[in-house]
């Protein structure tokens, strides 16, 4: 018993000691964090290094910490100011004085194989601010880059899901490919930029002068866009992140089609000598009736129709009722000493505004970085992308032509085939066809990074990046081939493979750290392979599985095929600076590409650029007004490939020509020449100069860039037709010279910098010349001119989209000296040749499809807790065919006028609208091929934003660092005097577009969507 006390005294007294010892170890840290202003910075997250203790500072700036001992490290870090580390032995009771991060001019840029300040480059890099559109949200990130970046043209999309076009500095090219390179996560990306979230995205840097694009060498004359996506950060307690929006969508402006009595009416006006009285053709004929005297009394449907009231609205039919956004995303990040992380998931569901327009999309994303030892760092970048496109979505123009007498269904029931007894399919019959449409994006990028032991500043990283993409389309539709049902499966995969070898040295050349170098050698090779497999089959005596019973069907046909193709690369680059003052880069880039035919596949791709930083001089240096003035210059030579097995002969098979040989009759399927062998087809190359101005004043309150650029694309890519003794239309050569021209202007100012409000005002201009130099170098006609390509609408001396064509001078009226072959109604057109008679000859240039200039406004008022942004994108200039009438000989030709319906804002020619701006529907011309061209310029407030962060203090009650709710708008008000759906996207009054510039219908014409957006984002 005795000892047994003893004991319990032992354990007792061992126990105090360790609780005196712990306690007399652990420390109490009291402090508060304020900005160089001496404001409380309220929020500020506190991690004790080493650890997972961490805290924040309330809304005074004040906090309290226990942290292991004296010998502790606290790290404060908070967005917007540099992360500072604090023994916590310093003092009881600290006085934390954080620094701003730094201004825009100290941000990194992400470059080809490496980064770089923005205030040290020397070539032409525009950097995206997300930062302004992150209350606007968006299902891609090109939405937000729209008229942001100055030199960059992205395209509106009308549709839910799809990608937009990208032009930087103008069209390099006449028959080559026009993408820009996308590199993600420093590998070449091929996918669809719809697949990358936008929630993932840190960054986007735009390449645009041929100096900082040449690192790519053959592919780089389109553009460059830098996508990194979003890490982790050192020593970062770990944050959860929770967003979700949803958006009400709608057409920008409501059209209509022709109602029943409209629609009788203009049939009325398109057959004015009988519908209305001579001579004047103005007062309604009593005794006109629309069936017998348009033709169509044999036609027992409409003649019922027009007995009991038929009024049936096809167009609005087509439409959904209510299109939306919703979007979810989650992410966690975070890191300690040695490993970062950063994983997301988000699901992105959007209804489009016609009918079956659907996009799904749900992602999911995993970077994660760790330094192994002092020498070895490794990472993973990881994404898939899962999207449905399912649903067939019909032609607009159907649902625009149909007319308001006749109705999809029978009197059963059923869907009709043909509801107006034309050529016109009821669009019913391929909207409810059972349709699968989905795409799955994988892409997995893992790297080493080396610091060489024993050699400071020497590293070799090593990119393993697989990129595997998989289409799906399936469809079955009952009412094919004559209701007997029509069936496919189609499968396409593609591999794409890169691997990067990156020696990197940088380091110094003095010991006062005044001579910088910065030297890389990379090797790298990119393979692509593709296989697809497509079978299909008709007339289906039992169509219950649908495309899952293809082999029920009469009429099988299967085929599958695959490419590969290959690019091998090596570059090097030096980059020098004296002291920050005097900048050199300087690079080269030998390119192979499996395209071209031996001899050729090799380019090689210098450049040059240097830079001058005047306010690090002397002369300048004294005045501290001004923070940067530097100059820059630079030259460099880029490239553009040529599709795979465009310089070799290439055959096709086909089971639909098929021809008998021998004594057996024997069936062999025919082989189809399709391409001649070009064996002197060579790179097109890209070679350019710029040279620009960057300035920072007033405490960098004032800062922005100025460039001047000048490029030449010789060698251009182009599909030569040739007769029709060839055998193939055309065969891919080089040709000709191509010149962009252009300045761009981008300026920040910020007015307003104080504890409570702050002010934000961007302005970015852009303009760019597009002219052909040269073409075939042919003297044909022997007029001592090299010759147009007038067939391909090329003149030498004139842009791209130049529109060549007739003057239109008025529209025939009742009583005119009207020529044969039209008619009052019918457009007229000026003489220009004088001899009396309108052919080609009177053609001539009336402007072009290239705006003149772009620009952009952005606003970003901030107080306490409150925010409102806006941004406004502009083009001005340009012309495009917007002609009501379009495809017009095919949908309203003299017989077709009767049954077809079209929208009732076209202010079209009758008798009694002598002034009208366009031509009746069925009017008769000699020239065929006409439009009228109208201006495209517009302005629109294309987003607009008002947000709330709640306080602190308050949401820290409910476990939460930051609540921020928001209301948004997009596309609210464009102003122009465009008529019809829309000036960027040239969908006019008609249902078939011009492409700018030719005489090629764009299918179909679509609205673009405005919407409001009610969004909240949580921190946890």
């Amino acid at each position: 018993m005795k000892m047994r006390n003893q004991f319990n005294v032992f354990i007792s007294f061992v126990l105090f000691l360790v609780v005196h010892s712990m306690n007399a170890q652990e420390k109490t840290v009291n402090g508060v964090i304020a900005d160089a202003q001496g404001q409380p910075v309220p929020g500020v997250n506190i991690l004790e290094k080493g650890t997972t203790n961490s805290g924040s500072t309330d809304f005074d700036g004040k906090f309290t910490m226990k942290v292991q001992d004296s010998k502790s490290i606290l790290i404060f870090s908070f967005v917007g100011f540099k992360t500072k580390e604090v023994p916590a032995g310093q003092g009881a009771s600290l006085k934390i004085v954080l620094v701003e991060a730094g201004t825009a001019l100290d941000e990194v840029v992400v470059v080809g194989y490496g980064t770089q300040k923005k205030k040290d480059l020397t070539g032409a890099v525009g950097s995206a601010n997300l930062k302004q559109f992150e209350d606007s949200p968006n299902t891609s990130i090109l939405q937000s880059l729209q008229g942001s970046l100055p030199g960059v043209t992205i395209g509106q999309t009308a549709t839910a899901g799809t990608d937009q076009t990208i032009v930087v500095r103008g069209r390099n090219t006449l028959g080559g490919n026009t993408g820009v390179l996308i590199i993600l996560d420093g590998a070449v990306y091929r996918g669809a930029f719809t697949d990358l979230n936008p929630a993932d995205i840190q960054s986007v840097d735009v390449l645009k002068d041929p100096s900082s694009k040449a690192i790519y060498g053959a592919q780089a004359a389109n553009g460059i866009i830098m996508v990194t996506s979003k890490k982790g950060k050192k020593s970062q307690k770990t944050e959860v992140n929770y967003s979700t929006f949803y958006s009400i969508q709608s057409p920008i402006i409501n059209r209509r089609t022709l109602n029943r009595e409209e629609f009788i009416e203009s049939s009325r006006v398109n057959q004015y000598t009988k519908g209305f009285l001579a001579p004047d053709y103005v007062t309604p004929n009593p005794n006109y009736n629309y069936l017998t005297d348009s033709g169509i009394a044999a036609n027992l449907d409409i003649q019922n129709s027009i007995n009991n009231g038929t009024d049936f609205n096809w167009f609005e039919a087509g439409q959904n009722n209510s299109p939306y956004i919703v979007d979810h995303q989650l992410s966690v990040r975070g890191g300690s000493e040695k490993t970062t992380f950063f994983l997301s998931a988000g699901y992105t569901d959007q209804l489009g505004w016609i009918v079956n327009d659907n996009y799904k999309r749900n992602s999911v994303r995993v970077n994660i970085d760790t330094q192994v030892n002092d020498w070895l760092k490794v990472g993973v970048n990881t994404f898939g992308a899962f999207s449905d496109r399912s649903g067939v979505s019909p032609n607009l123009q159907q649902f625009v032509l149909m007319s308001p007498l006749n109705t999809p269904f029978n009197t059963d029931g059923t869907l009709r085939q043909n509801p107006a007894g034309n050529n016109l399919e009821n669009p019913f019959l391929s909207v409810l066809s059972d349709d699968l449409d989905k795409q799955s994006n994988i892409g997995a990028q893992a790297y080493a990074s080396i610091d060489v032991p024993g050699i400071k500043g020497l590293n070799y990283r090593i990119n393993y990046n697989n990129n595997y993409r998989w289409n799906q389309r399936f469809n079955s539709n009952p009412n094919g081939a004559n209701k007997q049902g029509t069936a496919y499966k189609n499968n396409a995969s593609t591999y794409d493979t890169a691997l990067d070898n990156i020696l990197s040295y940088n380091t110094h050349l003095d010991e006062r750290h005044l001579h910088g170098l910065n030297a890389t050698l990379v090797y790298g090779w990119n393979r692509i392979e593709n296989e697809f497999t497509n079978a299909s089959a008709s007339q289906f005596s039992n169509q219950t599985l649908g495309y899952n019973n293809l082999g029920v069907g009469l009429i099988p046909k299967v085929g599958s095929g695959g490419y590969e193709e290959s690019f091998l690369s090596t570059t090097a680059r030096i980059i020098y600076d004296y002291d920050g003052k005097y900048l050199f880069n300087a690079s080269i880039r030998r390119d192979g590409h499996s395209a071209f035919a031996e001899g050729n596949k090799i380019g090689y791709f210098p450049a040059v650029s240097a830079g001058w930083v005047l306010s690090k001089e002397g002369f300048l240096s004294k005045y501290s007004q001004i923070n940067l003035l530097k100059l820059r210059a630079s030259y460099g030579l880029n490239g553009n490939t040529s599709p795979r097995y465009s310089s070799q002969s290439t055959y096709s098979s086909s089971t639909d020509s098929q021809y008998v040989f021998g004594d057996n009759a024997q069936t062999v399927n025919s082989f189809t020449l399709n391409g001649l062998i070009s064996p002197d087809l060579t790179w097109e190359k890209t070679e350019g100069y710029n040279v620009g101005l960057d300035f920072a004043f007033l405490n960098n309150r004032i800062s922005g860039s100025a460039d001047y650029y000048l490029s030449t694309t010789r060698d251009m890519l182009f599909d030569r037709a040739l007769s029709a003794t060839a055998g193939v239309n055309s065969v891919r050569v080089n040709i000709g010279e191509l010149q962009n021209t252009g300045f761009e202007f981008n300026l920040s100012f910020n007015p307003v910098r104080s504890k409570d409000w702050n002010w934000d005002l961007g302005l970015n201009f852009s303009h760019n010349d597009n002219k052909i130099t040269g073409l075939t170098g042919e003297d044909l006609d022997n007029n001592g001119k090299e010759d147009d390509l007038v067939q391909n609408n090329y003149f030498i001396g004139k842009s791209i989209g130049v529109v060549y064509t007739y003057v239109q001078d008025g529209i025939y009226q009742l009583g005119d000296a009207i020529p044969a072959g039209s008619e009052p109604g019918s457009y007229k057109f000026k003489d220009l040749d004088g001899n009396g008679v309108i052919d080609v000859k009177d053609r001539t240039f009336i402007g072009k499809a290239e705006a003149d200039y772009q620009f952009g406004i952005s606003n970003n008022l901030t107080y306490k807790n409150f925010s409102l942004k806006f941004f406004i994108s502009s083009i001005q200039g340009g012309i495009a065919a917007n002609d009501p009438w379009s495809n017009g000989g095919g949908y309203y030709g003299l017989t077709t006028y009767v049954a077809n319906n079209h929208f009732s804002d076209i202010d079209a020619w009758a008798p009694n609208n002598p002034n009208a701006e366009y031509s009746r529907a069925n009017s008769i011309s000699p020239i065929t091929d006409f439009s009228p061209y109208k201006d495209r310029s517009f302005v629109r407030l294309q987003d607009i934003s008002f947000a709330y962060t709640m306080d602190k203090e308050l949401v820290k009650k409910a476990g939460l660092s930051n609540v921020k709710i928001y209301v948004s708008g997009k596309n609210l008000a464009t102003w122009t005097k465009w008529k019809g759906w829309d000036p960027e996207t040239v969908s006019g009054l008609g249902i078939s577009p011009k492409v700018p510039g030719t005489q090629n219908d764009v299918y179909p014409a679509l609205p673009v969507m405005k919407s409001v957006n009610l969004g909240l984002d949580l921190t946890f």
